[in-house]
């Protein structure tokens, strides 16, 4: 049993071989703000963490990705993180706070969804991203999955000081999208696990 919030972050990140110890500093830092309820649900649905090591390509990290051929290091904008479904693995080459909370939603919604995202299929998380008028950032618009992975950052309010968009918090989203709030709220309330699939 993981006994602490900090210990329950530190399972979550899979260092690898040759990854130096430090590297999961700033990462634990900002998982810790989820709580260790919602860590322990994502622990025990799989999820984990992989830093990439410096120069690292994330098809070398990804056996999924690899396999797939898809070579996202080739794309115009390489992603500072990624979640491959597939592996349940968060694939980081920023250990940005926001870099991490946003992909560790991805990672959440996923484990709700039992291995595919649950905001593509819940019916509540569909209306209220047909019904927002107003998104907690504008990265939340983009898509099912952004919006709850945007709106899972804003509800833990993790933020980098450098970013140039509206900060994510808890008041922004309860302002701006009281159903999603409702429903955020509801899943933090129940350790994510009264709403796993």
């Amino acid at each position: 049993m993981i006994e602490t919030t900090e210990s329950s972050a530190h399972a979550l990140v899979d260092l690898r071989a040759h990854a130096a110890p430090e590297t999961a500093v700033a990462i634990v830092r900002t998982l810790v703000r989820f709580g260790r309820p919602v860590l322990t649900f994502a622990y025990d649905h799989g999820i984990r963490v992989v830093p990439l090591r410096r120069h690292e390509r994330y098809a070398e990290a990804s056996a999924a990705l690899s396999r797939l051929g898809v070579d996202v290091d080739a794309w115009p904008a390489p992603p500072a993180g990624l979640f491959v479904v597939e592996e349940r693995r968060v694939y980081l080459r920023s250990r940005s706070p926001m870099t991490v909370a946003h992909e560790f939603g991805h990672a959440l919604d996923c484990a709700l969804g039992a291995g595919v995202y649950r905001s593509g299929i819940d019916p509540h998380v569909r209306a209220a991203f047909a019904a927002s008028r107003n998104f907690v950032t504008p990265y939340a618009a983009t898509g099912l999955d952004e919006y709850f992975a945007e709106c899972v950052r804003s509800y833990v309010g993790v933020n980098d000081p450098a970013s140039f968009w509206p900060r994510a918090t808890r008041e922004r989203l309860r302002r701006l999208d009281p159903a999603m709030y409702a429903y955020i709220e509801a899943l933090f309330a129940g350790g994510f696990a009264a709403g796993a699939a």
